[in-house]
């Protein structure tokens, strides 16, 4: 993996360099452990909360397949830093790419990884929600975040493996019966308008509110909708990125090829964690209300 964090839950996902790790651990224990003589690096996957080793951090220990400093997992508790969670681990994008993983598993309720994404989906939507309009290009109304935020809550959906602090805008709808794009809005530059703009009876009205986006209106009673549906993982070197796809339906039929909806899991942290994020209290409330 080429990114890291040094808290489990909520936390900020940092490329992995010799840099970004003093500036966030300043060399102190229980990250730099010392033993025999020789220095070990330790920090947080950003994804499965378990503890991993940082190589390459000292030039000297990488190999001829890694150019850079990387993180690989380790097989046991870190004093201070993260417990090992071997399910956590099996479960992970960044682990045994070999390993056939059950699709129905869940983490137990009590999990540190469940808590997390359930208090960011309830304290942090807003966020949540801008990181799904740029991916998708879509820009839903409150009413049909609702509706997502509450079948969220009633599938218990943190609790799946499959759910991470880096696909949790495009996991509010992956497996959602149809979203309905009537009266929504789309970013008029992105491939969700150049494909409903191929349609006769589908129009893109300009908005007040922004030019960036365009409200999807109709010229005769018809039904345009979208699906979103379980992920690819692509990995290039040691960064992984996930790719959700798309599917715009017209009157039941697809519009065009899929469209691809990527994770950006540095972005998506940062985002997270910016401290002078501008609130948007209206969704924020209703997630406070969804959620509890």
């Amino acid at each position: 993996m080429d990114v890291f964090k040094i808290h489990v839950g909520e936390g900020r996902a940092i490329a992995i360099s010799r840099e970004n790790y003093f500036m966030e651990t300043k060399g102190m224990e229980p990250y730099v452990v010392e033993r025999d003589g020789h220095r070990t690096f330790y920090a947080v996957c950003p994804e499965c909360d378990n503890p991993i080793q940082l190589i390459g951090l000292n030039r000297r220990e990488l190999d001829a397949g890694h150019r850079r400093p990387y993180g690989k997992h380790v097989g046991h508790d870190v004093p201070g830093v993260a417990v090992y969670d071997e399910t956590a681990y099996l479960e992970c994008s960044y682990s045994n790419p070999g390993y056939h993983r059950d699709p129905g598993s869940r983490r137990p309720p009590s999990n540190p990884t469940a808590l997390a994404l359930y208090r960011i989906m309830r304290d942090r939507f807003d966020r949540v929600e801008y990181a799904w309009r740029r991916a998708s290009g879509i820009r839903l109304g409150i009413k049909r975040l609702r509706r997502a935020l509450t079948l969220w809550r009633n599938d218990k959906a943190w609790l799946n493996y499959d759910s991470t602090y880096c696909n949790l805008p495009q996991m509010l709808f992956m497996g959602s019966p149809e979203q309905d794009l009537y009266g929504q809005c789309v970013s008029k530059d992105g491939p969700v308008a150049a494909a409903l703009s191929t349609l006769d009876d589908i129009r893109l009205e300009p908005v007040d509110f922004s030019e960036e986006y365009v409200r999807v209106s109709t010229t005769r009673f018809t039904n345009v909708t979208f699906t979103l549906g379980p992920p690819s993982k692509r990995k290039d070197g040691e960064h992984m990125v996930e790719y959700f796809p798309l599917c715009l339906l017209h009157e039941g039929r697809q519009i065009g090829c899929f469209i691809q909806v990527r994770t950006d899991p540095e972005w998506f942290s940062r985002i997270l964690n910016m401290p002078d994020w501008h609130e948007n209290h209206r969704l924020s409330a209703m997630a406070a209300d969804v959620l509890g």
